[in-house]
């Protein structure tokens, strides 16, 4: 039952005089526009005052830090984050109701309000709005984040004048840890994807889609999910924005933490910038599981993109780059569209790579860098200086790949063979050695031919070679179409041919 505004009043005679009291109940009734009773106006007042006009356990206003989903009713102030659209529904007796989300704050934490029927009218007029400080006596529940308020029509919801201090949650990008909800974080937007549409598992449609945002402590991706994905059509490539109520998941494919935007988030842009320097790695630097990894690099070697067929039947597209710095070189895998930089950049053109992720190779058990949806390369401006490392023999281990340069001892023959297929090969096999050891080396196809060319004692690099276990168990060399052959030196023979 409501109580009158005598009753109200006993509750705070103590702290007030009736006359004063009567001036702040018609000050706040033209405040509001004659929005709220005078009972309501009363309740106002008397929570301005530090006193809380419906039941609670609490003796007077608590903080948002310290509400718990077993408090019950409670009473506090706190400043509007968020506000989002009310909506009607329809009642099991036919009754139609109203329903409001607001994202409250206080200088100890935030708060999601579910504010209901009557309530939402402040809502509606626009009197609670972004900036807002609002007074709210509800009750407390359990919500899919945390704990809520629900205010309904004997609860409170009313504007205040007084300030509330926000307590700052915002994080660097570099403090985001997985399962975070109420994720608030500035970043310069990097890139932006298309919305997509998809269906979900009860046959509804939804839609999504992709940013990439930075600070100086490094670079997330954020997902809009339903009406947010339409920002990505609002904003630009360059603009800094400010994500309000996120929540931060790993991507089930790349196991990187995300930021996900979703009903009850915002982005907002902000008339600052925010400082973001892209961070770049050298290539002795990256480790299998790295994302999000930027390179500046030499291109060393271009091979043909190729067609294969995934499970599902679709058709993918895969091509190659080796590209190298002053630490070392790598193996830069790119997919579909993205193999259309194969026929953009030439051999020796140095590149920045940006947005790659790094994992070993099943094949060659090497960590290579892969360019997806997400990743790019464009020319770059950097002074990439690549001098190849050679491997010495007796620290070859099988199922990698090296660079080695080592003297000719003994040349076999060459021979050709008819594959399982019907098509025709050739293979031929030397032996080579160092100041640590010696190792055979098996030539295969084309390379096969370059025995014709040598001689006992020329001195040979050969780039990308694989190592395997051969016969008898002992680990050889096996040359093929990545492997680069040139020969460095022979007696009487000093200029350099290259396979």
């Amino acid at each position: 039952m409501f109580e009158s505004v005598d009753e109200i009043y006993e509750q705070v005679s103590s702290k007030i005089s009736r006359e004063e009291f009567d001036a702040r109940l018609e000050e706040k009734k033209n405040a509001l526009g004659g929005l709220c009773d005078d009972a309501m106006c009363a309740r106002i007042v008397a929570n301005d005052l530090g006193f809380s006009s419906a039941p609670s356990e609490n003796n007077g206003p608590v903080e948002i830090g310290d509400i718990k989903e077993d408090s019950g009713n409670v009473s506090f102030r706190a400043r509007v984050l968020n506000v989002y659209e009310p909506r009607e529904f329809t009642r099991n007796d036919g009754t139609i109701g109203r329903v409001a989300n607001v994202f409250v704050g206080d200088s100890t934490g935030r708060i999601r309000i579910s504010v209901w029927d009557d309530q939402v009218e402040l809502i509606r007029s626009g009197q609670v709005k972004q900036g807002t400080t609002v007074t709210v006596s509800g009750n407390t529940k359990a919500g899919l984040n945390g704990v809520e308020v629900h205010v309904g029509n004997n609860g409170l919801f009313a504007v205040s004048d007084e300030e509330v201090i926000i307590a700052s949650t915002e994080k660097k990008i570099g403090e985001i840890d997985r399962e975070m909800s109420d994720v608030s974080v500035c970043g310069k937007i990097l890139e932006i994807g298309p919305v997509k549409t998809f269906t979900r598992k009860d046959g509804r449609e939804g839609k999504v889609s992709n940013m990439m945002i930075g600070d100086e402590t490094g670079t997330i991706r954020l997902t809009l999910w339903d009406e947010k994905s339409e920002l990505a059509n609002e904003l630009r490539i360059g603009e800094s924005i400010q994500v309000m109520n996120g929540y931060a998941r790993s991507n089930n494919f790349s196991k990187k933490i995300e930021i996900s935007v979703g009903s009850m988030g915002s982005i907002n842009k902000l008339d600052r910038e925010v400082d973001y320097k892209m961070k770049f790695v050298k290539i002795s630097e990256i480790t299998d599981g790295m994302n999000g990894i930027n390179l500046s690099a030499r291109i060393l070697d271009i091979s043909d993109a190729r067609s294969f067929i995934r499970k599902d039947g679709s058709e993918g597209h895969i091509g190659n780059f080796i590209v190298g710095d002053e630490t070392g070189k790598i193996r830069l895998t790119l997919w579909d569209d993205k193999t259309e930089y194969l026929d953009e950049f030439d051999f020796d053109e140095t590149v920045d790579i940006i947005n790659a992720y790094a994992k070993v190779n099943n094949f060659s058990q090497a960590v290579e860098i892969n360019i997806g949806s997400r990743g790019t390369i464009k020319p770059s401006t950097a002074d990439v200086v690549y001098q190849e490392k050679m491997d010495k023999l007796a620290d070859i281990l099988p199922g990698r790949s090296y660079s080695v340069q080592a003297r000719v001892v003994e040349i076999g023959d060459l021979r050709e063979f008819e594959r399982e297929d019907g098509t025709r090969n050739a293979v031929a096999n030397i032996e080579i050695e160092d100041e640590t050891g010696s190792m055979r080396v098996a030539l295969w196809g084309e390379h096969a031919a370059i025995v014709n060319d040598l001689q006992p004692g020329m001195e040979i690099r050969f780039s990308d070679i694989f190592s395997k276990f051969g016969m008898n168990e002992t680990i050889e060399l096996s040359a093929g179409n990545r492997t680069k052959i040139t020969i460095l030196w022979a007696p009487g023979r000093p200029q350099q041919k290259q396979e």
